[in-house]
């Protein structure tokens, strides 16, 4: 905990209260982007908004800060979730709840600044502090000292969070329900929900199988990565090794479960798709140096939900979020702003 006070004090000497995102410039201390540009890109985003279809999301969990060798970074996978989604004109509500504190004020600001509703996060009055990740690199792989407790496990059941899931796509994982607060609050709205995405995103040692097969059992998209399939797998009874082919695994699961579709992540050699009106589909993924991958397979769900819920097939929503994934890592954070030239000049493998 003494690292999230440290980190609230640093934020005064700073002054980056003020709601721009560091992610934008190098230091805390470079200029802020002019207010021309800012215009541009929420002129812009109107208009991608405008050309989504209708169906809204709701995505729910932690919504915290990662501290990085490079500095703090707004994070959480939902909070991820939320603003890649928003980067690509789809409306997206964050449910989850912060600490009255700096830190937690500096979420608000940070996420209303990305034009996000956040009407729906929830802000402890108990004295538990926002939440806050040590992240560790090993070049450009992550490892997590998660603190507990933090104020996103404590997020309440209440109306209007029933509300603003009620009727849309709620995505959600397993790690923010390590409480059993927020556990029955994400139950509540994943009842509530049109369509339920569930993104296994394991984290030791907060793991819960019999959790992750109930919330992955019948729901619209399953996403989790190549470690996670086999560990799904095994608690189902499914046999498997090192050996084994992937695709049959991810078949298997996916008949199992009986999710709609099931999606696998590969890290930089791409993902596959199991659904059961196309079968199973792959992206080899996309060549780059990766720099930071947190984030990235955030920025993979999220183009992915986007890309089918616009009525793209697998194998177009597919490659579009291999592209977009693999932009996100060749950058500093889990939510840097899209460059589409840059994401469009990328190369398949």
């Amino acid at each position: 905990m003494a690292c999230a006070v440290a980190a609230a004090a640093s934020f005064a000497r700073v002054g980056v209260g003020v709601g721009v995102d560091s992610r934008a410039r190098p230091r805390a201390s470079a200029t802020f982007r002019s207010s021309s540009r800012v215009a541009v890109r929420s002129r812009a985003r109107a208009a991608r908004v405008a050309a989504a279809a209708e169906e809204r999301v709701t995505v729910i969990g932690e919504a915290l800060w990662d501290s990085l060798p490079a500095g703090l970074f707004l994070g959480g996978a939902p909070a991820n979730v939320a603003c890649h989604l928003n980067e690509l004109g789809r409306p997206a509500t964050i449910v989850s709840r912060v600490g009255d504190d700096e830190l937690g004020r500096e979420v608000l600001r940070r996420l209303t600044s990305r034009g996000l509703d956040t009407s729906s996060i929830q802000v402890d009055d108990g004295g538990v502090a926002t939440g806050f990740v040590v992240v560790t690199m090993k070049g450009a792989m992550p490892s997590y000292d998660i603190v507990q407790p933090s104020a996103w496990d404590a997020m309440t059941a209440s109306d209007d969070l029933v509300a603003a899931a009620s009727g849309n796509v709620v995505v959600y994982g397993s790690l923010a329900q390590r409480d059993a607060r927020s556990r029955e609050a994400i139950k509540a709205a994943a009842a509530a929900a049109s369509r339920r995405v569930f993104d296994v995103n394991l984290r030791k040692p907060f793991i819960d199988p019999e959790l992750c097969v109930e919330h992955a059992t019948g729901c619209w998209l399953l996403k989790l990565n190549d470690e996670e399939l086999p560990e799904m797998a095994g608690w189902l009874g499914i046999e498997s090794s090192e050996s084994s082919d992937a695709s049959d695994l991810a078949e298997k699961v996916h008949a199992k479960l009986g999710c709609e579709m099931l999606c696998v992540t590969r890290g930089g050699d791409g993902a596959a798709i199991v659904s059961k009106t196309e079968g199973f589909v792959q992206h080899p993924g996309f060549e780059v140096t990766p720099v930071d991958t947190v984030g990235a397979g955030d920025s993979f769900l999220a183009t992915l939900l986007d890309r089918l819920l616009s009525g793209a097939g697998a194998a177009e929503a597919l490659e579009r979020a291999c592209r977009v994934g693999a932009f996100v890592a060749t950058q500093q954070g889990a939510t840097p702003f899209h460059d589409q030239t840059g994401i469009d000049a990328l190369k398949s493998k």
